[in-house]
């Protein structure tokens, strides 16, 4: 198991802060901030790989496979090296290309000089070390330490790329190629990205106070997260936003097993949220009825179809999300029709296939899709489109809504178009959730002289080991 090291953790109880002052000890560091977090962040890699794993241990410059140190709050990249040095000679890590190859006595890095694979035009990787065996490592305690996740970047932001590159990008499992810290600081954007850094800096410090809490099982240890990046996207900070945290990355049914201040928690979630928001914030009304619980429902039932229906649906909000990701309502076929990794999984079920009828049910489910929202009709290829203008205004909307929370009094951790409480805080954060939408659709519409539409969007609240509960939405003009 490898781990990529990320200067991102703090040490969260008594057994966490004493390790880490140890190792500082030992490593004869002064215990800073910085240094506090980069053991902490060694430590738990550690802890989570083990003894004799590795450890990816980039030198800190902005790529696109890493994100410099300089955006992380609590250290820089020249501070990380130097403790890095430091444990290389105090033996707790080991650079892989110092280990021996099993050619003679020749190091790795001598095998490759020698075999001809060390050429120069070789894409840099970022370097590996083997974490040795140590006493302070194999104290009891660290197996008791707990760490919390609190040091994210507060401002990422992607840079430009075509949605053919980006589908291709996801599926090689590569991260989105990122603007350097001085384009995203020092250039015209700085004032932009300054701002929306301090919603997140005020989250992460209220957070920190009251961590999400995810709890061990069988297979894995506790984790806690007090921390969140918004990422935006297309060089721009009025594309995207969105908020992750380390809890973003997990499935919903594992979230709700998770608590804040030792208390269960629910979800919110703004059902059907972009072609819900799109049609909202253009004003133009969807064709739902007088009130509505699931608007990929109105277009089912204009289908002609024989197809099941959880699968027909999952077929619609197919179709939607591709119109959306791309900006484009005249789409002439899917964006792939290959077999899912995991066909099992109902989830990763294959929706449409390289045929006749494929083609056919795709283009019936936009037709009346464009029927059921006609806002769709607006989108285009540069801005209004899911990734830039819907992305935004949702991220705008759920920074609203958290710190609006945070004032009274309530811990919310988002999750896109969903918001997380704890059980006994749903009704408020309902109610809170619903008012921040209409007032910032309400406000948006003026401002851009669009048609009033005063819309209550229909949410699902979900709870574990509970059925959902579904409240409707409506027009309220």
């Amino acid at each position: 198991m490898h781990k990529r090291f990320k200067p991102q953790y703090l040490p969260h109880n008594q057994a966490a802060h004493q390790l880490v002052e140890a190792l500082a000890a030992e490593l004869d560091l002064k215990l800073s901030d910085a240094h506090k977090t980069i053991l902490a962040s060694f430590l738990f890699c550690v802890q989570e790989a083990g003894v004799g794993a590795f450890i990816v241990w980039s030198g800190g410059s902005t790529s696109q496979d890493t994100v410099g140190y300089s955006f992380y709050p609590a250290t820089g990249a020249q501070t990380v090296r130097t403790v890095r040095a430091k444990l290389v000679e105090a033996g707790y890590i080991t650079n892989n290309d110092d280990l021996l190859s099993g050619l003679g006595d020749m190091s790795n890095r001598e095998a490759r000089v020698v075999t001809g694979t060390d050429r120069a035009d070789r894409v840099k990787q970022p370097n590996r070390y083997r974490i040795n065996a140590q006493p302070l490592l194999e104290e009891v305690q660290l197996g008791s330490a707990m760490f919390v996740d609190a040091q994210r970047p507060y401002v990422l932001v992607n840079k430009p790329e075509a949605y053919a590159d980006k589908f291709k990008r996801k599926e090689e499992h590569r991260k989105a190629p990122k603007l350097s810290y001085q384009a995203v600081y020092k250039g015209k954007q700085g004032r932009a990205a300054t701002n929306a850094q301090k919603a997140v800096r005020e989250m992460n410090a209220y957070w920190m106070q009251h961590p999400l809490a995810l709890p061990a099982t069988n297979s894995s240890a506790a984790k806690r997260f007090a921390c969140a990046t918004r990422i935006f996207h297309d060089a721009s900070l009025t594309s995207g936003g969105r908020w992750y945290g380390g809890w973003t990355q997990i499935k919903s049914d594992q979230r709700l097993k998770m608590r804040i201040d030792d208390e269960p928690v629910c979800e919110i979630d703004l059902n059907a949220s972009q072609p819900t928001l799109l049609s909202a914030l253009l004003g133009v009304r969807m064709n739902v009825g007088d009130t509505w619980t699931d608007v990929y429902d109105c277009v089912v039932k204009r289908l002609q179809a024989d197809e099941e229906y959880r699968l027909l649906r999952k077929m619609v909000k197919q179709v939607i999300v591709e119109m959306l990701g791309t900006g484009n309502y005249k789409r002439t076929g899917p964006a792939d029709t290959r077999p899912p990794e995991k066909p099992l999984v109902f989830d990763d079920v294959q929706l449409f296939f390289d045929t006749d009828y494929s083609r056919e049910m795709y283009l019936a489910i936009q037709r009346e899709a464009l029927e059921v929202f006609p806002a769709l009709k607006q989108l285009d290829k540069k801005y209004v489109n899911a990734t830039g203008f819907l992305s935004f205004h949702e991220s705008e909307i759920l920074t609203q809504t958290l710190l609006t929370l945070k004032g009274l009094g309530v811990v919310a951790y988002g999750v896109h178009d969903c918001v997380m409480v704890k059980r006994q805080d749903k009704n408020l954060a309902v109610q809170t959730y619903r008012q921040v939408i209409r007032d910032y659709v309400a406000k948006h519409q003026r401002e851009q002289k669009h048609p009033s539409l005063n819309i209550e969007v229909s949410v699902t609240i979900e709870e574990a080991e509970m059925d959902k509960v579904r409240r409707s939405g409506c027009y309220l003009d």
